[in-house]
């Protein structure tokens, strides 16, 4: 679940915090994830483009989706800081004075923006293995390394698997799965969680970008089931003003 950090859209936080570890490229070049020997060539291209968030300076529009609740606003990153975020539509309509206002301290008190469940980095090169392939796609299942499972070892207990399309190519999706049942704090129980994430393929000067997003989650909080359901949709993209001006 990239996903908004911020407390006025807790239900778009997944219950895990996300861990970044930044490894030296001469690391990666030792232990083989973007050497070319061992992965095959359009692998290599795919992951060495791959960005599991969307790079800096790029404005869209994100609707969040959660059970029947639907919002959505416009980031652009070339404004000032307190006006970044704009409340757009909130259950198809347009906003309540109140709840502009609601959303603007809000959005305030949080940096907003977008975050990565995990990192490029984080990837256990060793851990990639094929699982399915046809002639224009393939599917590989992956697992993190151990210095980026963080605290709580929340990476350590997911599977990854990153779908590529071998014709651009990139990276398409990639899905993030529990491994099994896992107690991250004492009376909390993560029994399911899925995230995935659909991308854009690159075009021309345009990256790959993020297209889609969701996630399932349920589990218990002492003696009390809990769960939710969210869909993350990234439109309308408007590329940084210094890749207008080209």
């Amino acid at each position: 679940m990239t996903v908004s950090r911020d407390p006025f859209f807790d239900c778009a936080r997944l219950p895990f915090e996300w861990w970044r570890v930044a490894i030296p490229a001469v690391l990666l070049a030792m232990t083989g994830i973007n050497s070319p020997a061992a992965t095959p060539a359009y692998l290599h291209q795919a992951l060495s483009e791959f960005n599991p968030v969307n790079p800096p300076g790029w404005a869209y529009t994100l609707t969040t989706r959660r059970e029947d609740r639907t919002i959505s606003e416009r980031h652009d990153p070339s404004k000032p800081p307190g006006g970044q975020w704009v409340l757009l539509t909130m259950d198809g309509r347009s906003p309540t004075a109140e709840e502009t206002e609601k959303y603007g301290r809000a959005r305030s008190a949080g940096p907003g923006g977008s975050q990565a469940n995990f990192t490029k980095a984080d990837i256990e090169p060793g851990s990639l293995q094929l699982i399915r392939e046809t002639q224009d796609h393939a599917e590989f299942s992956a697992e993190f390394r151990e210095a980026a499972t963080g605290a709580d070892k929340m990476l350590g207990h997911l599977l990854l698997r990153l779908k590529v399309d071998k014709r651009v190519p990139y990276v398409s999706a990639y899905i993030l799965e529990l491994k099994e049942p896992y107690s991250p704090i004492l009376g909390v129980k993560m029994q399911e969680l899925r995230v995935e994430a659909l991308f854009r393929p690159p075009n021309g000067d345009q990256p790959s970008l993020l297209s889609q997003m969701t996630s399932h989650f349920a589990g218990r909080i002492f003696f009390f089931s809990t769960g939710e359901d969210l869909r993350l949709t990234y439109q309308d993209y408007t590329p940084p003003p210094n890749e207008l001006s080209r």
